[in-house]
């Protein structure tokens, strides 16, 4: 029911932030009550900004879980617009409801709608051999992570090129392929997506990691990550379905045994590139002398 809720959430919000921010633009230009359409903006501000950063530059934020300086940049913009209201009266009624609506908004986003909650999946427990799960690479052929066996792999599962975070890291981990590639480690992308869309994701990035597609989720159930409800609803929903995978990062050894998991609990929140390789460095994969 959760995961429903959030499904309504946010395709009540994005839509509700379009049209603060576009109504803010008139109301700055055209309405009496400036200030208060002034602080009806800031408190969708916050939300804009983060997710051009994502779409744009195609760059992680590493910020904290609950984004303590948007948050009160939305909560200033709450004040902004109470201050216009008792300075305008009545005229500001209409963006002092808008702005109320962003702030709401823009918490729940950043507290609830944002976390998947406590994730315990011992299947990907340290030092456990990581489920020989079935997946399909660009082309459309049977593959297994057995298949990798003899060399140190980094699965990572994303939800698709309609995520922003999710290209934004996939983005940063390509741009660090020769590093992984220097300590000998293959690197597999994989995501529910259709796969004539996995194949352009893997033409865009031009490096030689793998893409792999797991259409029916059924490699997402074994290593339980599955995320219910996940993809928002409207369009992507008839394009990609209404569940996805929850974006997870998994580094095994050549045998197959995993050195590390990041499950995060937070859909913004994923692991800086680095980590990955103090994780090899740690466990003796060094890059090779030149």
């Amino acid at each position: 029911m959760s995961n429903r809720l959030k499904s309504v959430f946010i395709a009540v919000y994005l839509p509700l932030v379009i049209l603060i921010g576009v109504s803010s633009i008139f109301g700055l230009v055209f309405s009496q009550a400036k200030i208060a359409w002034a602080g009806a903006g800031l408190t969708v501000l916050p939300f804009v900004g983060l997710f051009l950063r994502a779409t744009l530059s195609r760059t992680l934020a590493r910020t904290s879980r609950n984004l303590p300086l948007l948050s009160l940049v939305a909560v200033a913009g709450g004040v902004l617009a109470v201050y216009g209201f008792w300075r305008s009266g009545f005229p500001a009624t209409l963006p002092l409801a808008a702005a109320v609506s962003g702030v709401i908004g823009f918490f729940l986003f950043d507290f609830w709608y944002s976390s998947f909650g406590r994730r315990v999946n011992d299947r990907l427990d340290e030092g456990r051999i990581l489920p020989d799960f079935r997946a399909a690479d660009a082309a459309g052929n049977v593959v297994r992570p057995s298949t990798l066996r003899g060399r140190p792999v980094l699965f990572m599962f994303y939800r698709g090129n309609w995520c922003p975070f999710c290209m934004a890291q996939v983005n940063e981990i390509t741009q660090r392929y020769r590093e992984l590639a220097s300590r000998g480690v293959d690197l597999v992308l994989i995501s529910p997506q259709p796969t004539d869309l996995t194949q352009r994701v893997a033409e865009m990035y031009e490096v030689p990691c793998r893409f792999w597609v797991d259409k029916d989720l059924s490699a997402a159930g074994e290593l339980g990550l599955v995320h219910d409800e996940g993809v928002p609803p409207g369009g992507l929903r008839r394009k990609y379905g209404p569940d996805t995978v929850l974006p997870t990062v998994v580094i095994v050894d050549p045998d197959g045994r995993i050195l590390f998991a990041d499950q995060t609990e937070n859909y913004r929140v994923r692991p800086d590139p680095d980590i990955f390789l103090r994780v090899l460095q740690h466990h003796g994969y060094r890059p090779a002398d030149p």
